[in-house]
Order: C-alpha cells, then sequence, then structure tokens
C-alpha cells in the first residue's frame, strides 16, 4: 500500500474517487448530479459574469459566482441566481445553498432571500465562510 500525494493529479484517477463515492451514496438515494452553468457575454463574445452550479438530490448548490468588474452593480449576478434558481425549480429542486467569504457578497446572497446557518472562521487567519441557503419552492 503506497500513500501518494499531489498537486496535479491525474483527472482519470479523481473521477474514479467521485465516482466511487457516488456508487455508495447510490445505496441510500439515487445520485442524480447534474451541472448547471450560466453565462453573460459581452458583444464580443467575451464572458462577463457566469455562475457555475450543479443540482443534486432537490437542492441547487453554487459552486462559483463572478462578475466582471466592470458590471458589478449591474444586476447581472441577480439575475444569474434567479435564472438558476429557476433552473434548479424546473429540476424539482426545493432549496439552494451556497458559500462565500465575508469579503465577497454575504449581503448580496442575503439580499436575494438566503440565510446563515452556519460560519467558519480561519480562513488565512483573518476571514470568516459563510454558509447560506434557502427555500425556492
Amino acid at each position: 500500500m503506497n500513500l501518494n500525494i499531489t498537486n496535479t493529479p491525474d483527472s482519470d484517477e479523481e473521477e474514479f474517487v467521485i465516482a466511487s463515492l457516488w456508487k455508495h451514496n447510490e445505496q441510500y438515494e439515487a445520485v442524480d448530479i447534474s451541472p448547471l452553468f450560466l453565462n453573460f457575454k459581452d458583444d464580443e463574445n467575451n464572458i462577463i459574469a457566469g455562475l457555475i452550479s450543479r443540482t443534486w438530490w432537490g437542492a441547487l448548490e453554487v459552486q462559483y459566482l463572478w462578475v466582471s468588474e466592470k458590471y458589478r452593480k449591474s444586476g447581472l449576478g441577480r439575475q444569474l441566481m434567479q435564472a438558476a434558481e429557476k433552473e434548479a425549480l424546473k429540476r424539482g429542486c426545493h432549496l439552494a445553498y451556497v458559500d462565500t467569504f465575508g469579503f465577497q457578497a454575504k449581503g448580496f446572497y442575503e439580499k436575494l432571500g438566503y440565510k446563515e446557518y452556519g460560519n467558519l472562521p480561519g480562513y488565512a487567519h483573518k476571514h470568516t465562510r459563510h454558509y447560506l441557503a434557502k427555500s425556492i419552492r
């Protein structure tokens, strides 16, 4: 038996671990993980805002939300979140969740109706990670 540690994992090995966990989880509930990617592009076809998420087990998991500096405060982030929640409802989801740092977008998510259910201080010895969720049904 050998322990391997790397900064550059082999994608096939990562997929094996993920697939093995999902196979284990299938004993308890069908694994229905589906990616959900949304973005806005400018007239030159450059992405100016994007949301990376997935839906599974009745939930929308927002993983990454980014809006270009030039377009912040324009409503694009809100539109992306609302569109993701709408699509999640079509997929049978009833809740959505996200995490963010205090210096990022906690207030933004709270304005969208998300409520903090936990936090974890100590990132970089000074930042707090906030976990938020809401019912979308």
